[in-house]
């Protein structure tokens, strides 16, 4: 694709893609768009602008995708969603708490296969 088109099918404008390319920065709700129609990962713009590479997504279907998770990362990112989702949906729950409800997942995950056993 050329640039007019990425920018067109992100709707963007010619002008706000180019700072993405030229790593000026933006919105990340744009960033969010380019990478969706460059089927790139979420995040890889950014991870780009620290000087790393874009990891490529897999599409699934017409709305779905799937980026390639390294072993070594699958714990991090399960326990970062974890986290992220019990304070977007319990005002109610302490720091301590969430630790706890991250271990209890990460925990469960590995008993039950879904995560690679940690090595000794």
């Amino acid at each position: 694709m050329n640039k007019i088109d990425v920018a067109k099918a992100s709707n963007a404008t010619i002008n706000t893609y180019m700072k993405v390319e030229d790593g000026r920065p933006v919105r990340d709700l744009t960033y969010g768009k380019v990478e969706k129609v460059l089927q790139r990962a979420p995040g890889s713009s950014q991870e780009v602008l620290r000087g790393g590479e874009p990891t490529a997504t897999t599409p699934l279907s017409d709305s779905a995708v799937a980026s390639p998770v390294a072993d070594g990362d699958l714990e991090a990112d399960v326990a970062q969603a974890v986290t992220n989702a019990a304070i977007a949906v319990a005002d109610s729950l302490s720091a301590a708490d969430i630790r706890k409800l991250k271990q209890r997942v990460i925990e469960e995950l590995h008993r039950t296969g879904r995560l690679p056993k940690r090595e000794a």
